[in-house]
C-alpha cells in the first residue's frame, strides 16, 4: 500500500491538470448548448409572429370579403326597392361600410406588421442571449484552463538552468 502513495502523489497534478481541461471542456459545452437552446427560441418566436400576423391578414381580408358582400346586399336591396342601388341612401350606406371596414382592414395590417416586428425584436434578443451565453461559456472554460494551469505550475517543480 505504501508503494502505491507515491505514485499517487506523483500523478496528482496531472490528474488535477486533466480534471481542469475536462472542466473547461464542460463549461464551453455548455455554452454552446445554451446558444442552442437560444438560438431555437428565437426560431420559435418568429414562427409564432409569422403565425399571428397570418391570422391578422386573414381577418383582414375576412373583412374585405364581408364588406364586398354587405355592399352587394345594400346596392341589390336599393335596386330590388325601386330606386338606383348607386346613389342615394345606398350609396351612403355603402360609402359608410367602406369607411369602416377600411379602419378594421388597416388596424389588421398594422396589427399583423406590429406582429412581425415584435417577433424580430425578440429573436434579436434571444440572438444576443445565446451569444453571450456562448461567450460566457468560452470565458469560464479559459478561467478553468488558467486555474489548472496555476495550479499545475505550483505543484510542477522546474529546474533552474545551469548557471555558467
Amino acid at each position: 500500500m505504501s508503494a502505491v502513495i507515491p505514485i499517487i502523489t506523483a500523478a496528482a497534478p496531472y490528474i488535477s491538470a486533466a480534471s481542469s481541461v475536462f472542466s473547461a471542456f464542460s463549461s464551453f459545452s455548455q455554452g454552446k448548448s445554451q446558444q442552442a437552446m437560444y438560438n431555437l427560441q428565437a426560431l420559435q418566436t418568429q414562427a409564432e409572429s409569422a403565425r399571428k400576423a397570418l391570422q391578422y391578414e386573414e381577418r383582414a381580408n375576412e373583412t374585405l370579403r364581408k364588406l364586398n358582400a354587405n355592399n352587394a346586399a345594400t346596392v341589390a336591396r336599393g335596386y330590388a326597392g325601386g330606386i338606383l342601388g348607386l346613389e342615394g341612401s345606398s350609396k351612403l350606406i355603402t360609402a359608410i361600410n367602406t369607411r369602416e371596414a377600411g379602419r378594421d382592414f388597416m388596424t389588421d395590417i398594422s396589427n399583423a406588421s406590429n406582429a412581425l416586428m415584435a417577433g424580430s425584436a425578440q429573436a434579436d434578443i434571444f440572438g444576443t442571449a445565446g451569444n453571450i451565453a456562448a461567450r460566457g461559456g468560452l470565458f469560464d472554460a479559459a478561467g478553468k484552463l488558467a486555474t489548472g494551469a496555476y495550479e499545475f505550475s505550483k505543484v510542477i517543480k522546474t529546474e533552474e538552468p545551469p548557471k555558467a
